[in-house]
């Protein structure tokens, strides 16, 4: 009898222990609301832009607040450091408006205005001066300061001339002729006036054509504006102010003799 084969037993691995996960508890859910339906409402209309915020408006103000500001700086200046002034007239010729009769070319003059607080430079003798003219309070004249407070000012015409016994035949205003071929003509002295506290004598460089203080007397300091320091004729033509009187026109001026003004002592109790 042919022999069995041996018995094979299988070979099994062994089982592998598999890890189980719990499952995750269960979730609430929360249970939904319903929700009502809101009324709708129209969308409200945006604010309205008040009367200056619109960009015409807007760009018209901020011009005319800076217009306003620069007139207001304009004016500062002229009140404090300079002005200038067109000149009409020829009573400072030929210092000033030298050739106006020929050409009729007017000069400029650059003004520096006197310091109201007393500080700098004062006002001196020889100063051609702007001021605002005592018979025409709405314009401005320019003269030559002769005399100063407390100075004396021997005059050749006008106002120190005695109406009743200098007058002479033909001459109603009492002012003395300027041609020396005349009786009057030879210019002398007539009188003197001692100009009181507060006051200026001014005269015109031109005694032929000017109305000063020969005519309506000393000058209140309070008219006066500026000092005149140069003379513009032109585009690059640029002249200081001086005098340019010759010998016989000098001589047709005041002779002053210089003093001393002092405050009566009973303004100062």
């Amino acid at each position: 009898m042919p022999p069995k084969p041996p018995i094979r037993i299988p070979k099994t691995s062994a089982p592998v222990a598999r890890t189980r996960f719990a499952p995750p508890p269960p979730t609430k859910s929360t249970p939904r609301t319903p929700t009502r339906s809101q009324p709708s409402h129209p969308t409200p209309p945006p604010p309205r832009t008040p009367w200056y915020g619109t960009r015409p408006i807007r760009s018209g103000l901020i011009w005319t607040a800076n217009t306003v500001a620069m007139g207001c700086a304009l004016l500062w200046v002229r009140d404090h450091h300079v002005d200038v002034l067109s000149i009409k007239g020829v009573s400072m010729a030929p210092t000033v408006n030298p050739e106006l009769h020929e050409t009729g070319k007017k000069d400029w003059v650059i003004v520096r205005p006197y310091a109201q607080s007393g500080h700098g430079r004062g006002v001196e003798r020889g100063d051609v001066v702007t001021f605002w003219k005592t018979h025409k309070p709405e314009e401005c004249g320019i003269k030559r300061v002769v005399g100063l407070e407390g100075d004396t000012v021997y005059v050749k015409r006008g106002y120190a001339l005695d109406k009743q016994e200098g007058k002479l035949g033909g001459m109603p205003d009492g002012l003395g002729s300027l041609d020396p071929d005349a009786v009057d003509g030879r210019m002398e002295e007539v009188g003197k006036v001692v100009v009181p506290y507060g006051h200026v004598w001014v005269e015109g460089d031109n005694s032929r054509f000017t109305l000063d203080s020969r005519d309506y007397g000393p000058m209140s300091k309070g008219l006066l504006m500026g000092r005149v320091v140069w003379i513009w004729r032109g585009w690059g033509e640029w002249v200081r102010m001086g005098d340019e009187r010759g010998k016989k026109e000098k001589a047709r001026a005041s002779r002053v003799v210089e003093g001393r003004a002092e405050l009566p002592a009973v303004f100062l109790e």
